[in-house]
């Protein structure tokens, strides 16, 4: 029988203590030597660890009772009718995310030790790296949407400064300007989106904004106005086609930097609309249309990654169709795979980028002549074993895809995940390998569907009170979102022996430069800021001049009767 502990606000004060013990360490000025170096690092590595010993204090309070939100005060804001108050929110949601970006931050504070020590500048580093991870705790755990806004923007500005951090680095520079004009423009969506919903519900707390739209018989224009600005806000700072260039382009800042970036402030959009879901569920063409974003995105940067030759821009177009992945499962309303894909995605890509540097030994691991293209035949058995394994594990938990739409699709990505993990399967020669191969794609279906339910009952049940309505637009979007999965799934399959070579050169040459896109944000970018970063114009890449020039000696030959 669980037992509250005698004070139900520790945890809240435990989640409180995390960003600030983290901006604190960052507040006494550094100087360019080595001992105020040492000093600096110092304070903020044990920063780190104390903000996530607090995490792990927390989420034990949380499971022995101690869940009530905590408020320390509020600011009047005169003439607005509601307050802002400092207030954290105690929950699933925010106790999970609350110890993954601690122990993130303190992965990347380790890393960032070794890979500047020596640096004459990495006292303002670690100074920087603690405001930044401090003001996205405060994202994390903030209570109210105007807090969290106010974290997002000094986030913003802290990780611009990190991001700018080697100042002879033009590229990093001008990427550093160009994430700017998106996020600033995100930054007004959600001071707009805070405003409407301090008006119209009389309070910014999350908590408040539930319970008025869960007694709501019809929700007011202003608040789906709202809803309007904070699909808006993730879309841009979650950097979805076509706002996507400077994701891509952000791989000239320091290592650390990137993996802070695409393992943790990046993902503020999908938090942003994990927090807002019974508003957004209630304006569901809004949610749709991040769906359907969501799905653009996946499908391009899925096919982008394939064509780079660059580890980090491989990373960094990998990142931009998760996030694609995240908004077209929040689209779909299925919240709790939403956050389980951020957690494990997070995860995964600050390992990623943490040791890029050892993936050219790995690759000179690989056998000559590359990875072997799977035959249409192993990857329809593949797909078809994928869904049976999935639908089978749907039906031992009391679930019918059938009669539910978000399971079908639930049931679909995992399919689709399995059957990866099969088509290797069938390469091998020996019945033990396939058998083995067999039993790790079983266990992984299971395993993706357990931790799905346990999320479900542990941390998004709040997210899940309110479902997305299954209307006809809806049914489309999860249709399509279906073939394009499969349509990917066999691009990258028997598709790439399948496809006339043509057709594969042109689709190589466009999206390896993402499909022209980011040139007019590097226009705008250039006409403002060019003169202190001196960077030239953007011009056609030089790898569609020379894939063009292969196609044109692959038609003379053809042409001439060679053999090819």
């Amino acid at each position: 029988m669980q037992t509250a502990i005698s004070t139900p606000w520790l945890t809240g004060a435990l989640l409180l203590v995390m960003p600030s013990v983290l901006v604190l360490s960052a507040l006494p000025s550094v100087r360019p030597t080595r001992q105020s170096a040492l000093g600096t690092r110092y304070r903020v590595r044990w920063a780190a660890i104390v903000a996530l010993l607090g995490a792990l204090a927390g989420d034990i309070g949380y499971f022995l009772g101690s869940q009530t939100s905590l408020e320390i005060f509020k600011i009047t804001l005169p003439g607005l009718g509601f307050a802002l108050p400092l207030s954290v929110a105690v929950n699933g949601l925010t106790m999970v995310l609350a110890t993954l970006v601690s122990f993130v931050i303190v992965m990347i504070t380790q890393y960032s030790v070794e890979y500047l020590d020596g640096d004459p500048h990495q006292a303002r580093f670690f100074r920087l790296l603690a405001f930044t991870g401090g003001f996205f705790l405060l994202v994390v755990v903030s209570g109210n949407i105007g807090l969290f806004t106010l974290g997002i923007i000094a986030t913003g500005f802290s990780l611009n400064k990190l991001l700018k951090f080697y100042n002879t680095h033009p590229k990093a520079i001008m990427a550093a300007h160009k994430k700017s004009i998106f996020t600033r423009t995100a930054d007004l969506f959600l001071v707009g989106a805070s405003a409407l919903i301090g008006s119209h519900v009389g309070s910014l707390q999350f908590d408040a904004l539930r319970q008025f739209v869960a007694h709501a018989t019809e929700i007011p224009f202003a608040l789906q106005i709202a809803a309007w600005l904070i699909i808006g806000a993730v879309i841009l700072k979650s950097a979805h086609f076509p706002f996507q260039g400077w994701l891509i382009q952000v791989m000239e800042a320091p290592t650390p930097v990137s993996a802070l970036m695409h393992a943790g402030v990046v993902y503020s959009g999908a938090i942003i609309a994990l927090r807002t879901t019974s508003l957004l569920v209630r304006v569901s063409d809004a949610l749709l249309f991040l769906g359907i974003m969501g799905l653009a995105t996946v499908v391009i940067a899925s096919l982008a990654m394939t064509t780079q030759t660059a580890v980090k821009s491989m990373l960094a177009w990998s990142t931009t169709a998760q996030l694609g992945f995240m908004s077209l499962e929040l689209g779909l309303g299925l919240f709790p795979l939403a956050l389980l894909h951020l957690i494990g995605h997070s995860l995964y890509k600050a390992h990623a980028f943490l040791s890029s540097g050892s993936v050219p030994d790995q690759l000179r691991q690989v056998p000559p002549g590359g990875k072997k293209i799977p035959s249409m035949t192993s990857w329809v058995m593949a797909v078809v074993l994928g869904l049976i394994i999935s639908g089978g594990g749907a039906w031992v938990f009391g679930d019918d895809p059938l009669k539910d739409p978000t399971w079908m699709a639930l049931v679909v990505i995992i399919a689709v995940a399995v059957s990866q993990i099969l088509i290797k399967g069938f390469q091998f020669d020996a019945i033990i390998d396939r058998f083995v191969a067999f039993l790790v794609a079983v266990s992984m279906g299971f395993t993706y569907l357990i931790l799905h339910t346990l999320f479900v009952w542990g941390f998004t049940r709040d997210m899940t009170e309110a479902m997305m309505p299954i209307t006809t637009p809806y049914l489309w979007l999860l249709g399509l979102s279906m073939a394009s999965f499969l349509i990917l799934s066999w691009l990258q399959g028997p598709g790439r022996a399948l496809l006339p070579q043509k057709i594969q050169l042109v689709l190589f040459t466009h999206l390896y430069n993402g499909l022209y896109v980011d040139v007019w944000v590097e226009r705008i970018s250039h006409r403002f800021w060019s003169e202190r970063v001196g960077v030239e114009l953007p011009r056609k890449n030089l790898a569609v001049e020379s894939l063009q020039s292969i196609a044109r000696n692959q038609d003379a030959f053809g042409q001439s009767g060679g053999v090819q």
